[in-house]
């Protein structure tokens, strides 16, 4: 028998979110278009650390991995899917004719265990900058919105949870480079016998499969 029970995922910081503060009800939903390629993690055995979740290509080791104590879920960003960039050929990109793109180079947390749940304060840093098409507008302030998420991995390997959010890059007084920090609290809670060390969470932004596809291609 399936047993079900919510996460909560919340967006901290006025004018932030795209979702807010929502309690997630479904568990096993699928990671969406661009993402079935990716080799989600799976282990065995009680208590033990999840293990590394590999994304595919030469450099397919180079993920971002934050410093949490062992008993804390691992929380990681997939170099696959750490980056988001605009062509205004998406199916032919070349440099010269990049719009702009935004890459998540920073993730730290903090975590707190207790007998039924875990919690996460999670830091994500962004930065961004404009390619040459975005410089070449002419317009006085640029403004992108890239949609990320954060995916909450069960001991098994199932999918529990995605929940999407918005970054905006707003350009403007001739900047061409931008970093920005969100910060949002992941709760999950602990049924008997879980650990919180059992889970994984990945972060990363929501592609499409050209884009999966160029950050492949152009690492």
């Amino acid at each position: 028998m399936t047993r079900q029970f919510g996460l909560l995922v919340c967006l901290l910081g006025a004018g932030l979110t795209l979702s807010g503060c929502e309690a997630v009800k479904s568990m096993g939903r699928s990671v969406e278009s661009g993402f079935e390629s990716i080799e989600w993690p799976s282990f065995d055995g009680a208590g033990e650390q999840a293990p590394v979740a590999q994304s595919q290509g030469s450099d397919a080791g180079q993920s971002l991995v934050a410093n949490l104590p062992e008993n804390c879920p691992q929380l990681k960003v997939m170099r696959d899917i750490s980056r988001i960039s605009q062509f205004s050929n998406p199916k032919a990109p070349k440099a010269e004719e990049m719009i702009a793109s935004a890459k998540l180079s920073g993730i730290d947390a903090t975590c707190s265990v207790a007998p039924n749940s875990v919690t996460l304060e999670i830091s994500l840093d962004f930065d961004g900058v404009l390619g040459p098409v975005g410089k070449g507008n002419g317009a006085s302030e640029a403004n992108y919105t890239y949609p990320y998420f954060l995916t909450v991995v069960a001991p098994s390997g199932q999918i529990m949870s995605k929940d999407v959010f918005a970054l905006s890059m707003v350009y403007s007084g001739g900047e061409d480079h931008l970093h920005k920090q969100d910060r949002l609290r992941q709760t999950i809670p602990l049924m008997a016998g879980q650990a919180a060390n059992q889970f994984q969470i990945v972060a990363g932004f929501q592609l499409n499969p050209e884009e999966l596809d160029y950050n492949r291609k152009n690492p």
